[in-house]
C-alpha cells in the first residue's frame, strides 16, 4: 500500500519530473545526474528511527559476538568467517564506533536486510545531497511545507560525529571529491588524499603539510598494510573509524550470526529473526539444495559486488556460479520479494533498496538505489539513485 505522502506526489503531476531540474553541485551531476530516478522517496520519520535503532541493535549484537560465541578469541572468530591472517593481522581488537549502513528491501510494513557494511568507508554517503537538493527545489516548496517534510544528509551527520571544528581529511584510495564538496556544501572545509601521502610527526598525522585532528578511513584493512607504521606513529590524530571495524561487515559475518542463531538469547534472536532472510556461507550448505532451489536463492560475493539471482539463470548458469564459488568467499540468501515502486510516466514495477546510515547518535539519512524488477537486484552502477524526504 503506497502511502499518503507518496500518493500525494504521484497526484500532483506539476512535480513529476522535478528530479531532472534539480540543482545539483558539480560533482553530483557528473555521477548521478543522468542516472536518477524519475521521483524522490518519502518515508515516515518514526519508521526511519524504529529500522534505524533496529541496525544498531545488531551492530551491538555483532559486537558481541567474539566474546560470546568465541570465549574472547579473535582468532577463533577469523577463522568462522574465513578472514586470512594476512588481513585481520591489522584489524585490532577494540570496540569501534557505531557507523554503517544497512540496505534493506521493503516487504509491505517489514524491511528485510539484504547487507550490512560497518565503518566509515561507504558508499553512497554523499547521496544525501540529493535529498538536500530536493527539499530545497522551488518547485517542492509548496509540497514540503503541506506535509512538513524534513532530509537528513548521511555527510553532516559524519561531520556532527566527528567534530565540525576540527582539521579533518578524507583518506583513501578512491577519488573523494564528492564527499569534499558535499562537505564544503555543509560548511566544513576538508583535505582528501590517499592513505600514503600521510606523513607523521610528533604523534600526529599530516596531509599537504596539515596535522590532522581526524582522518575519515576510506581505505581497507589490505590497503592500511603499507602505511600501519606511520598510523602508529600518528596515534594522537584519530582515526575514524578503527580498522577493527573490518570485523563487523560484510556478507560472512550475517552468514555466522544467522547460522549460530540458536546460541543467541532470545532478545537476540527475535532480533536476527525481524531483520534477516535465510542467509548462510556457501560452503555450509550442501550442494543438492542449492541447485534445487535455483529460484529462491541469490549468491553474493561476502565483500558485496559480485551478485548471481537463481531466478535469472538457467539450471546450467546456475551450476557453472555454483562451481566458480564453492571455495570462495561467498554468501547464499534467500531470495527477498519486495513491494514494488512506482515511478511517474513508467509501467514498469521498480525494485529499490533502501540504504540506512546510523551513527552512536541514531538515523544518519539514507542511500537510495532503484532499477525495475525486470532487471533484477539492485547493484551498484547499473542502478539509479534518488533523494529521501522524512514526514
Amino acid at each position: 500500500m503506497t502511502d499518503h505522502v507518496t500518493q500525494a506526489y504521484l497526484d500532483d503531476e506539476r512535480l513529476h519530473g522535478v528530479m531532472g531540474r534539480l540543482d545539483l553541485p558539480p560533482h553530483l551531476a557528473a555521477a548521478y545526474g543522468d542516472r536518477l530516478v524519475d521521483r524522490p522517496y518519502f518515508l515516515e520519520e518514526y519508521t526511519a528511527h524504529r529500522v534505524a535503532a533496529d541496525v544498531m541493535d545488531l551492530f551491538e549484537l555483532l559486537f558481541s559476538l567474539p566474546v560470546r560465541l568465541f570465549g574472547g578469541s579473535f582468532a577463533r572468530y577469523a577463522d568462522a568467517l574465513g578472514l586470512p591472517p594476512e588481513r585481520t593481522a591489522l584489524m585490532g581488537a577494540d570496540r569501534p564506533p557505531m557507523h554503517g549502513r544497512a540496505d534493506f528491501h521493503r516487504v509491505g510494513g517489514d524491511v528485510r536486510l539484504l547487507g550490512l557494511d560497518a565503518g566509515s568507508r561507504l558508499a553512497g554517503v554523499h547521496l544525501g545531497g540529493l535529498s538536500r537538493a530536493v527539499h530545497e527545489h522551488p518547485e517542492m516548496q509548496p509540497f514540503v511545507a503541506e506535509h512538513e517534510l524534513a532530509c537528513y544528509d548521511p555527510v553532516g551527520k559524519l561531520l556532527d560525529v566527528i567534530g565540525r571544528d576540527r582539521t579533518i581529511a578524507f583518506v583513501g584510495v578512491e577519488r573523494l571529491d564528492g564527499i569534499r564538496e558535499a562537505c564544503a556544501r555543509d560548511g566544513v572545509d576538508v583535505l582528501v588524499g590517499g592513505p600514503h601521502e600521510l606523513t607523521d610527526r610528533d604523534g600526529y598525522l599530516y596531509l599537504d603539510g596539515s596535522r590532522l585532528d581526524v582522518v575519515v578511513r576510506y581505505f581497507s584493512a589490505e590497503q592500511a598494510a603499507g602505511v600501519v607504521d606511520t598510523l602508529v606513529r600518528g596515534h594522537k590524530t584519530e582515526l575514524y573509524t578503527s580498522l577493527s571495524s573490518c570485523w563487523y561487515g560484510g556478507g560472512a559475518t550475517l552468514a555466522l550470526v544467522a547460522d549460530r542463531r540458536d546460541e543467541l538469547p532470545e532478545d537476540a534472536r527475535a532480533l536476527v529473526d525481524r531483520l534477516l532472510p535465510w542467509t548462510r556461507a556457501v560452503r555450509d550448505v550442501p550442494r543438492d539444495r542449492l541447485r534445487e532451489d535455483r529460484e529462491g536463492l541469490v549468491v553474493k560475493a561476502s565483500a558485496g559486488g559480485d551478485v548471481h539471482q537463481g531466478w535469472l539463470l538457467t539450471d546450467r548458469e546456475w551450476v557453472a556460479v555454483l562451481d566458480e564459488v564453492a571455495d570462495g568467499p561467498y554468501v547464499v540468501q534467500e531470495r527477498v520479494r519486495p513491494t514494488p515502486d512506482v515511478v511517474p510516466g513508467d509501467d514498469r514495477p521498480w525494485l529499490t533498496t533502501w540504504g540506512w546510515f546510523v551513527t552512536d547518535q541514531g538515523f544518519a539519512g539514507m542511500a537510495l538505489r532503484a532499477r525495475p524488477v525486470a532487471d533484477g537486484v539492485v547493484v551498484g552502477g547499473r542502478s539509479r539513485v534518488s533523494g529521501l524526504l522524512l514526514y
